[in-house]
């Protein structure tokens, strides 16, 4: 079996304000140290999976978190080695790990390199200090290019940054200034992504009570300010929120759009293995010392760690929906022969092709046939991706 690996490092230096993923401050949690412990308890993880599920190769790796680059530089390369030399073919095509700006040094991505990282997926979020104390971030604009002159000098592989758009503090002229860097740099890829408010979470609360000001409005006229500029500078959009040059685009990220099988390894990950009748979904416990504690003295059964870990059996219907879902996400949209041969369903009847939504959208000049030469690909063009929840919604 060939699949990707997801592998999660909970641990931050300090929760940003916008911020719902699962992570560890370490400022407020001092008994929680990112060490060889917790390391040695993912590798034995993945080694299980290896194992149960017999997989010879990772497709793609994908370290994410939290913030994978408060891992010392020898824990990072033995985490990736160890991922690495867990499968019998170490051909991976893709392996990327997310770095804050702060934290990178020529140390780090000596080590990096040295275990096999292809890809360095760096969270700026902003190039202007004003939005970036607002939400608490823990670097400044000049930390950011100075980390970016660093990777340019030192770093040989490739590179994606992160923006936001919308976030407080933000000027329409400071956001579009920042994307005039992207020609001083080798970065061939971009996530920009309009600000999601997340109940539960100190930014929430602050716009919610006045504190701060925000406009999801306007946080959409400067996503769409952000795609034009970045596609007059030759980034193409893939999907919803993601732009690279042509080639460029993330094999990682793919795997989730296309639905396709992933190992979720790590304190908080999330997995997803699924076949013609049903699939299983997975998420480890939030809780680190039990984590490290069970992969420690883990049990070589497959009972014992589902029984670890919250599980959700996916229907066939429930695949059909997330890889109908996940599909229009992309700007190629969704292959009708890949969709028929995986579901045993008519695509043209689902979608309402002849007479129904996507007709409707079609005649509204929302949508786009991709003919190829065995296939038929329908996804929404750029000014229907804008809406793609509405349509999702009727759809669904």
């Amino acid at each position: 079996m060939e699949t990707s690996l997801y592998i999660h490092i909970p641990f931050c230096s300090k929760k940003c304000d916008y911020c719902d993923f699962y992570s560890v401050p370490l400022l407020e949690n001092s008994c929680v140290v990112p060490d060889e412990k917790y390391v040695d308890a993912v590798l034995n993880e993945v080694k299980f999976y290896v194992n149960y599920y017999g997989i010879t190769r990772w497709n793609t790796i994908y370290t994410g978190g939290g913030t994978p680059s408060q891992l010392k530089p020898e824990l990072l390369f033995k985490l990736i080695n160890g991922v690495k030399n867990a499968v019998k073919n170490q051909s991976c095509s893709e392996i990327t790990v997310e770095m804050n700006p702060d934290d990178v040094t020529e140390e780090l991505l000596l080590a990096a390199e040295s275990s096999g990282v292809t890809r360095i997926s760096l969270g700026i979020q902003a190039l202007d200090d004003k939005p970036l104390n607002l939400i608490h971030r823990r670097c400044t604009k000049d930390q950011v290019i100075k980390t970016l002159n660093l990777i340019n000098e030192k770093w040989r592989g490739r590179l994606s940054v992160d923006f936001m758009a919308g976030l407080p503090g933000h000027t329409y002229k400071s956001f579009e200034n920042q994307f005039e860097l992207i020609n001083s740099f080798h970065i061939d890829h971009i996530s920009l992504y309009t600000l999601t408010l997340e109940e539960n979470t100190p930014l929430y609360r602050n716009i919610k009570s006045g504190k701060l000001k925000y406009s999801p409005d306007k946080a959409d006229r400067m996503w769409i300010l952000g795609r034009n500029i970045l596609e007059k500078k030759g980034f193409r959009q893939y999907e919803v929120s993601n732009f690279s040059i042509p080639g460029y685009e993330s094999a990682h990220n793919t795997v989730y759009w296309n639905l396709e099988n992933y190992i979720g390894a790590g304190c908080g990950a999330s997995g997803s293995v699924y076949n013609l009748r049903s699939g299983i979904r997975w998420t480890n416990t939030k809780d680190i010392k039990k984590y490290e504690e069970f992969w420690k003295n883990w049990e070589n059964s497959f009972e014992s760690v589902y029984k670890f870990r919250q599980n959700e059996v996916l229907s066939k219907e429930d695949q059909e929906f997330e890889f109908i879902m996940m599909g229009f996400r992309k700007l190629n949209g969704i292959s009708k022969k890949a969709y028929e041969e995986r579901f045993s369903l008519n695509l043209d009847e689902r979608l309402g092709i002849k007479n129904g939504l996507f007709k409707d959208w079609t005649d509204r000049g929302l949508t786009k046939v991709i003919k190829e030469k065995n296939d038929i690909r329908y996804s929404l063009n750029r000014r229907g991706i804008l809406m793609l929840n509405l349509f999702l919604e009727s759809l669904l």
